[in-house]
């Protein structure tokens, strides 16, 4: 069911595109108030609606695959994984819990949770310099090859 759903909602999304604007305005005023201000920012708003006028080119089947692979063992435990984690959720997340997200943060042997107060689900992206000045300070070396290893 899901490629017919994929492709039914890229088709949709392709039939409002003149309309993009007006249909995330639409979006955005039955969203929290920490996606709805983020949603009002002119640069947030540009870059969400080429995000999803672009991301559908390949079909909409990442977003559908997700309530899929949450279902399914991942391969490893959340206890198995070894590199420091930063866990920025806001509390006001109407996607993903926020219980949910402590609840990750409870099984990761090295996490520290960040609570975005009054954020929803988009409060990650609406402070993303913060998050990206943090990673220095994470303890992780990344070479260029990709491997990672524990700084000192």
């Amino acid at each position: 069911m899901r490629r017919p759903v994929s492709f039914a909602m890229t088709q949709a999304i392709r039939a409002v595109r003149p309309f993009a604007g007006p249909v995330l305005d639409v979006y955005a005023a039955v969203q929290p108030s920490g996606d709805k201000n983020l949603l009002a920012r002119p640069e947030f708003k540009a870059m969400f609606i080429d995000d999803l006028l672009n991301g559908s080119r390949t079909q909409m089947g990442a977003a559908l695959t997700d309530p899929v692979l949450f279902t399914r063992d991942w391969g490893f435990a959340l206890s198995d994984v070894q590199v420091p984690v930063r866990w920025w959720h806001g509390d006001a997340d109407h996607i993903v819990p926020f219980a949910h997200g402590q609840h990750c943060v409870d099984r990761l042997p090295d996490a520290t949770p960040a609570v975005i107060d009054g954020e929803s689900h988009l409060g990650g992206l609406g402070i993303v310099l913060d998050v990206l000045a943090s990673i220095p300070d994470i303890g992780v070396d990344v070479d260029p090859l990709g491997d990672t290893s524990t700084g000192s």
